[in-house]
């Protein structure tokens, strides 16, 4: 069984697309595929909240029409079979705490023009079962990369899972590449190539301050964070600095608290992935402050640093379709496992 795993991350760098192939226990993924959002669609994703009621329904169904575009141009291009998309869909809104979250990408749709099964809607049932519906990453690590003490996410948001002693939590750390893309933009680049920018600048130990004035930081998990508050609170917030210097402390104040996370109290192994991975400036920093926590820093192949999570997509449908638990109470906070996912499905005439 092949199945599509399908991912858009909240640094809207595009649709990450992991063919995973599934036989019994084993898997393995058999070619990614990864395709740029365009600039009219970065921006429409951006601005979705400036939308009257009807015209947010309109650009929700003409997303799921692009979707479907970019998939069945994927798939024509490729001579696998695939059996199954699990579309994790866009998120716009993530507020578990007020009962609701929101990731576009219409499965109906989808299925529709690619003619091939597709599961959606992997958050809403946790967040029911009073969950904060993420991170999902957890189910794959702990059931497909077991070995490790802690796995790192550097995606839009700097994600963790602890993993000691039969406990398991995780939770949002820190923004991570919204900050460092959206100050990079700002100077007409779309990241902060190797980090080059950052180590150019300088510390400046009042945004220091600035990044660690926020409650969410000290709270405990379960947690989340919202892209919304991110755009709209955290990165106004930083202030009139000079880019360089910006990136530079966001850099070493991200690195630290990350670190912070890390158990001293024994020797541990950190496995890291997500496209944060490939600024070599931040992760010097970090593996220095790892090192000082008696923690190994492990780095993977760029395979799985850049297409885990939709790797993790795959392994979320493959759960659903055999009817296991693909969402973990002991991580999100909810009442009970749960399997998350809808799955839309064109039936032939011979079915």
């Amino acid at each position: 069984m092949i199945i599509a795993g399908v991912m858009s991350g909240s640094s809207l760098d595009g649709l990450d697309v992991a063919l995973v192939r599934f036989n019994g226990d084993e898997w393995r993924v058999v070619s990614t595929f990864c395709s740029e959002y365009t600039d009219k669609w970065v921006q429409r994703l951006k601005d979705y909240h400036l939308l009257s009621a009807s015209e947010y329904i309109e650009f929700k169904f003409e997303y799921s029409r692009y979707i479907g575009e970019i998939l069945t141009s994927i798939f024509d291009n490729t001579e696998e079979k695939i059996e199954y998309i699990s579309f994790h869909g866009h998120t716009l809104v993530h507020k578990p705490a007020d009962g609701y979250t929101e990731q576009i990408g219409n499965g109906g749709i989808i299925a529709g023009i690619t003619g091939i099964p597709t599961i959606v809607d992997f958050r809403t049932q946790d967040v029911a079962l009073g969950g904060v519906g993420t991170p999902l990453v957890p189910f794959l690590e702990l059931t497909y990369l077991y070995g490790y003490d802690y796995y790192l996410n550097l995606g839009g948001i700097a994600n963790i899972t602890r993993s000691r002693n039969h406990e398991i939590s995780a939770y949002d750390i820190c923004p991570c590449n919204q900050v460092l893309n959206h100050f990079s933009q700002a100077r007409g680049m779309k990241y902060d190539k190797d980090g080059m920018m950052a180590s150019s600048g300088a510390y400046i130990e009042a945004l220091d301050a600035y990044f660690s004035d926020h409650p969410y930081f000290e709270s405990k998990p379960p947690k989340s964070l919202d892209n919304n508050w991110i755009r709209e609170v955290f990165i106004p917030g930083i202030g009139k600095y000079k880019i360089e210097d910006i990136l530079n402390t966001y850099c070493k104040w991200m690195a630290n608290s990350i670190a912070d996370q890390v158990d001293m109290s024994f020797d541990s192994r950190l496995y890291c992935t997500g496209g944060g991975t490939h600024n070599l400036y931040f992760i010097s920093l970090l593996k220095t402050a790892l090192k000082e926590r008696k923690c190994e820093l492990v780095v993977p192949s760029r395979e799985m640093i850049d297409y885990k999570e939709a790797i993790l997509m795959s392994a979320l449908a493959k759960h659903y379709i055999d009817g296991k638990h693909n969402v973990l109470s002991s991580i999100t906070g909810a009442s009970k496992d749960s399997i998350g996912g809808a799955m839309y499905k064109v039936i032939s005439d011979s079915e």
